[in-house]
């Protein structure tokens, strides 16, 4: 068996047993998904791909480097792609070992299905390394924003193709990942 298969299966297992019991009557499960690892490839001296879960959908990095193994459940560290740097936290299963994890969306009732969480997923991996000419303007205006650059830090060129493009872009609010990923919908707290 291939090693990418190999290390899909045993991420998948892992979590569908995870879904079966620890998540098992969990409010937050959107049922109409299951665990799947999609877009995996080596990267890093590792694995990277997106799990979706019926209630996350993060991407997951295996690494093989040794020194990895030690890392603290809950420790951050950013990782550089060339879409730019994301955060990630370490996190520990037995059947696994140690892993890293960015959220993209937790929880996922914004699916309907499995294929639309298959199709999110694949373009979110595809869109961590696309460089800058890869993308449309609105894209980079994104990115810039989720950097925290402004209109005012970009070069003269750069702000003039945004606004040749009509892309308006507004100095940064604090908005939490979650927010962002909501539209700018404030967060409800019980």
């Amino acid at each position: 068996m291939d090693e990418r298969a190999d290390m899909a299966g045993r991420l998948e297992a892992c979590f569908a047993e995870i879904a079966a019991t620890r998540m098992e009557g969990v409010p937050i499960l959107n049922h109409a998904l299951s665990v799947q690892a999609v877009g995996g490839r080596d990267w890093n001296d590792g694995w990277l791909c997106v799990l979706i879960t019926p209630w996350f959908m993060n991407l997951m990095f295996l690494s093989e480097q040794s020194g990895d193994h030690v890392a603290a459940i809950g420790t951050k560290r950013n990782f550089a792609f060339p879409a730019g740097q994301f955060e990630f936290i370490a996190g520990h299963e037995d059947r696994l070992g140690l892993y890293w994890m960015c959220s993209l969306f937790s929880p996922v009732f914004e699916f309907p299905d499995q294929e639309a969480a298959e199709a999110t997923a694949l373009a979110a991996i595809d869109a961590l390394f696309e460089t800058d000419g890869e993308t449309d303007s609105s894209e980079n205006a994104m990115a810039r924003m989720w950097r925290g650059e402004t209109p005012e830090n970009l070069p003269a060129a750069e702000a003039e193709d945004s606004e040749d493009d009509s892309v308006e872009i507004a100095a940064p609010r604090d908005v939490s990942r979650r927010s962002f990923l909501r539209g700018g919908l404030p967060e409800e707290r019980p």
